[in-house]
């Protein structure tokens, strides 16, 4: 679909007015302000959130929980809970590490694999 003259200005309207109007309507918070490493890890936790609902290998199911966490809770809490299970799991997964860093992230926000099916005996 291609996007009009009128239709793009108008969505430059909008961005302009909605930065216009976000400074007013979110005042900044000066109590508990985060540190630089909780910004660097709420940051790598987004990316990691980000990566994962653009890609076609996350399965449907991690990206409805990773997008329901995310509307549902503050980066800061979801952060902070991914770091929580990081600490209390040392040397169990690597930061560096997208694959684990989703998993950890995925389980965070609730989502569990379903259980694989019972395997049937076999017969005699």
């Amino acid at each position: 679909m291609r996007i009009g003259r009128s239709t793009a200005a108008a969505a430059l309207l909008a961005t302009g007015l909605a930065i216009g109007v976000l400074p007013a309507a979110l005042p900044a918070q000066t109590v508990n302000k985060p540190s630089k490493a909780q910004i660097d890890s709420a940051a790598y936790v987004l990316q990691v959130i980000s990566s994962a609902l653009e890609s076609k290998d996350v399965e449907p199911p991690v990206k409805t929980a990773l997008f329901e966490c995310l509307y549902a809770n503050p980066l800061s809490q979801i952060s902070a809970a991914t770091d929580k299970v990081i600490a209390g799991n040392p040397g169990k997964v690597n930061r560096k590490d997208p694959s684990q860093m989703l998993a950890v992230i995925a389980g965070t926000c609730g989502y569990r694999p379903a259980a694989p099916a019972a395997k049937s005996a076999p017969k005699k």
